[in-house]
């Protein structure tokens, strides 16, 4: 499962560059370099604000969940934000305590670890086999942390331009 936002930011930038001619090699430079520097902004935030909400360790979502890209052609910017449930391990060290398992601030009944991975299993019936993984669904905290931050960074985008354009215009 993932989630996908697009972000429109051709309507930020119409403020900010009325009375500028957008062809003008300058200034197509600095809105090249503010929508980079608004990519990795937002991809940043939006892992920190993940991981502060679910409580994932962080370099789950910085090597393999979150991707933000910029197609300059059609002025958006594109979020895919993988939110498929995350396995206990994730969350902290696996711990067997009494009655289960515990990773971080989740328990599970009857889970157990195996050997020295760091993974919560539990097994499928009273049979030995099959063994099912021990995940937590973090798309229900994570989708209101995405809509939020990418509403509170439209305004740096603007600061972005703003002094990306001072920069052009003024000391290039």
């Amino acid at each position: 499962m993932a989630l996908k936002v697009a972000v429109d930011i051709n309507d930020s930038l119409g403020d900010v560059l009325m009375g500028l001619d957008r062809s003008q090699a300058d200034v197509k430079r600095a809105i090249k370099r503010a929508q980079r520097k608004y990519t990795t902004f937002i991809e940043r935030l939006l892992i920190q604000a993940v991981v502060d909400a679910s409580g994932v360790k962080r370099n789950l979502f910085k090597k393999h969940r979150v991707r933000v890209t910029t197609v300059y052609a059609e002025g958006k910017i594109k979020v895919w934000l993988g939110v498929n449930p995350v396995g206990l391990g994730y969350f902290g060290k696996v711990k067997e305590v009494p009655g289960g398992a515990k990773a971080g601030q989740h328990y599970r009944h009857g889970a157990f670890k195996i050997g020295d991975r760091e993974a919560a299993f539990k097994r499928a019936g009273k049979a030995r086999l099959p063994l099912v993984y021990q995940t937590q669904d973090i798309e229900p905290v994570a989708k209101p942390v995405v809509i939020q931050i990418l509403k509170r960074g439209k305004q740096r985008l603007i600061t972005l331009l703003e002094q990306e354009l001072n920069y052009a215009l003024n000391h290039e």
